[in-house]
């Protein structure tokens, strides 16, 4: 999906030196930006000739042509895509693009990655390499797999603000994902559950029945699946395939240039918790690929503790289980690492000035 951080205007579309000649293929490959590939671009710049826009008009203001936008290695900045999707939503009028660009989205939209993800054996691993490869293709919103008993969810964070396009940004993430999976699943309407936690748009009524079954005004956004799926053996799946693919997504996350995708991020990305409990600091330096000294000193230069970022993470975990009557108190202090509930308490009353069985009874009467 297309990423919006940075959205202040337009600026040039970058090709792939794998794309160019020999001779620059030598030179010393520059590190790849915060980019996109152009296939994002032309479906949005379909959906806009479908609501009688002219797809050229889209492009005015920005450095992008009909005919760069051609390239099947495109790679376009992701500022020029930004401009161009909200030349989309003001010119067409259609606030649930979104929706519509998740529900037309099919794997190889995404380079290697969604060759990568089709390839793979199960669906965990699917989801997981998706997780671990996401910043390449978007950075507004991070991935996080969970699993609470027999409901396996995919919960999307926003890792900036959003702004008007957030409800955009996550349906069409969301849909997409669910779409992306159903097809690997060989499963035209799979039992999956979409949350979001805004109140119902009018536009829902257009999509009801062609995207999964929605609850709004839920405590987070997610997508919902009975835990058996991630086990499942994919219909597309490709040992020789999925290898090479990775390969090309190594390649590709080698050359971009780590700075801009933000430690902490990264690290909340590393903390979602699974069914193994959160990483140490060790743990999480190992993935990032430094010291647990090095990780320290970098979180402390962007003034932020370790266990501040563990605290946060912790936090919201409880906020979604609390919001399941069905999980008790006890068994949500040990999910979160805590010897006992007193223990548990104490720290979520230092969170949020409250005690958990408070904030059950809040989340429970919002529902």
């Amino acid at each position: 999906m297309i990423s919006i951080k940075g959205h202040e205007g337009p600026m040039r579309a970058t090709t792939p030196l794998s794309a160019r000649g020999s001779a620059e293929r030598r030179r010393p490959r520059a590190p790849l930006r915060n980019s996109l590939p152009a296939a994002y671009l032309r479906k949005m710049l379909e959906l806009a000739a479908e609501r009688g826009v002219d797809p050229a008009e889209l492009l005015v203001g920005s450095r992008l042509t009909l005919e760069l936008l051609d390239n099947p290695n495109l790679r376009v900045m992701a500022r020029d895509a930004a401009y161009v999707m909200r030349r989309t939503v003001e010119l067409s009028g259609d606030a649930g693009l979104g929706m519509e660009f998740g529900l037309r989205t099919i794997p190889n939209a995404h380079g290697y990655l969604g060759y990568a993800a089709m390839s793979c054996r199960t669906l965990r691993d699917s989801l997981s390499l998706v997780m671990s490869y996401v910043h390449l293709r978007q950075r507004d919103v991070s991935l996080h797999l969970l699993e609470q008993g027999d409901i396996a969810i995919l919960e999307a964070r926003d890792t900036h603000d959003l702004g008007p396009w957030r409800h955009l940004i996550h349906e069409s993430i969301l849909i997409g994902l669910s779409r992306m999976s159903g097809f690997m699943l060989g499963e035209a309407q799979p039992e999956f559950e979409l949350w979001f936690d805004w109140p119902e748009p009018e536009y829902y009524q257009r999509f009801r029945g062609r995207i999964p079954q929605v609850r709004y005004s839920m405590p987070a956004v997610q997508l919902r699946l009975p835990s058996a799926y991630l086990e499942r053996r994919l219909v597309t799946a490709d040992q020789v395939a999925v290898r090479e693919a990775t390969e090309q997504i190594q390649r590709e996350a080698a050359t971009a240039n780590l700075s801009e995708v933000t430690l902490l991020e990264r690290v909340r990305g590393e903390l979602a918790r699974a069914g193994n409990g959160y990483p140490s600091l060790e743990q999480v330096a190992s993935h990032l690929f430094m010291s647990g000294r090095t990780l320290k000193r970098k979180l402390g230069e962007h003034g932020v503790g370790f266990q501040e970022l563990l605290d946060d993470a912790r936090q919201r975990d409880a906020m979604r289980m609390l919001a399941d009557p069905d999980i008790d108190i006890q068994r949500i202090a040990a999910a979160l690492g805590y010897q006992d509930p007193p223990s548990f308490t104490r720290a979520f009353r230092r969170w949020t000035g409250t005690t958990p069985s408070q904030a059950r009874e809040a989340l429970l009467r919002r529902d």
